[in-house]
This record gives structure tokens, sequence and C-alpha cells, in this order.
């Protein structure tokens, strides 16, 4: 991996701790960050009930009990090329989420580097694994894990981003 690959993932890697500090300090308070050297397949765990609300609202499910494990993804709106962001799902990862019963809580983010939040989803990761289909992995490469692409588009209706 080169040296400007190495400085776009800590940025990338930056940029989606801020969402999930965000998300837990403004958004969905009931959440409790869970550090990676915790554990390194979710970002934050529900420390008391969780709600839908008309900012944040939840796809097949109608609360979050407490001790739910919550993985956050955050994507930009747009890449500088105009097409939308992605969200990035790794196998093992997802899998983990499943046995455990746990969600997604996606975030979609100005493109700007201060990455404001738009538009939030609850989803559970059962639902997520039909928005993956079948095979839906993509080869990492050199030392990296595979993983799934998701545009936003197909968890948000674009009316709800704004």
């Amino acid at each position: 991996m080169s040296l400007e690959a190495d400085d776009r993932l800590a940025t990338n890697k930056r940029a989606g701790l801020d969402v999930e500090v965000a998300i837990a300090d403004v958004h969905v308070p009931q959440l409790q960050l869970v550090p990676d050297d915790v554990v390194d397949y979710y970002d934050a765990v529900a420390a008391s009930l969780v709600q839908p609300s008309a900012s944040v609202p939840f796809v097949g499910i109608c609360l979050l009990e407490r001790g739910t494990v919550v993985e956050i993804k955050s994507a930009q709106v747009t890449y500088a090329d105009g097409a939308r962001g992605r969200f990035y799902v790794r196998p093992a990862q997802h899998e983990a989420l499943l046995e455990d019963g746990g969600v997604y809580l996606f975030a979609v983010c100005t493109s700007d580097a201060g990455r404001e939040v738009l538009a939030l989803k609850v989803v559970p990761a059962t639902v997520v694994d039909d928005v993956l289909g079948e095979d839906p992995w993509i080869d990492g490469g050199a030392g990296r894990s595979d993983y799934a692409q998701v545009a936003w588009s197909r968890i948000f209706d674009p009316g709800e981003v704004a």
C-alpha cells in the first residue's frame, strides 16, 4: 500500500470516528461507544432503550433494547466525481452482527471535512443481509479483508437526505 493510500485510509478512519462521536453525543445519546481495541466488529452498545424518531428512523424493528450491538457506518453524500457515497461492509463483521442480533446505524454525511450528519437510519443486520444479496463480497486485495459496497441510496430514499 502506498503512503498516499495510507494517508487516505487514516483520513477516512478519523472522519468515521468523528461521525461516531457526533452520533453518540448528539443524535443517539443512549449509545455507548466501544473502542476498536475492546471489540472490532461493532462501534457501540445501546446503554438504554432506543426508540425511533423522526431524525433516527428504524427499518424492520420497533426499538433497540439495552445491550444491542450497533455498527455505525457513514458515507459521504457524494464523492468528488459526483457519484453517491457508499457504505463498506466486511464479511466477518457482518456475520458477527448477524450472530449477535446486531444492527447497523447508517449515516449519510456532507462531503466536506466537517462530515455533518444529514440522515440516519437503524437497520437490523438481517435486513442488510437481504440488501447485500448472494455473494456480494469483493476481494480486498493484499492483506485487506473482503468487502461489499452499498450505495447509500439502497438504504435511504434520496428525499430523506437533506
